[in-house]
């Protein structure tokens, strides 16, 4: 017994070695959904992910209406017409334009 080894009972060592892997597995799937890399983390990836597919949807249907305009502006006279019009309050010769102040 003088050479640094401890002699338990099987029983007991049985159940030391069981407390130790229970305590080792109970570690592992603490580490799985609280740990950094766990559930939590990959849940919160997952909502950034879809939240920047939204607004990639979001911004191709904007670059549609944009690239739609462009067109038009390049090859349609009426539309050209009516943006500078409408923009621009250019008027046709002996035409007359009412502004009205939209925050009365």
């Amino acid at each position: 017994m003088g050479d640094g080894q401890y002699n338990l009972p099987g029983a007991a060592m049985k159940r030391l070695i069981s407390g130790m892997l229970l305590l080792l597995i109970f570690y592992f799937i603490w580490l799985t959904w609280f740990g950094g890399r766990g559930n939590r983390a990959l849940s919160a990836v997952e909502r950034e992910i879809e939240r920047l597919q939204n607004h990639n949807q979001e911004l191709k249907v904007e670059n549609q209406r944009f690239s739609r305009k462009i067109r038009l502006l390049q090859s349609d006279v009426h539309y050209q017409e009516l943006v500078v019009r409408r923009e621009l309050y250019m008027i046709r010769e002996n035409e007359i334009i009412f502004l009205f102040d939209e925050h009365r």
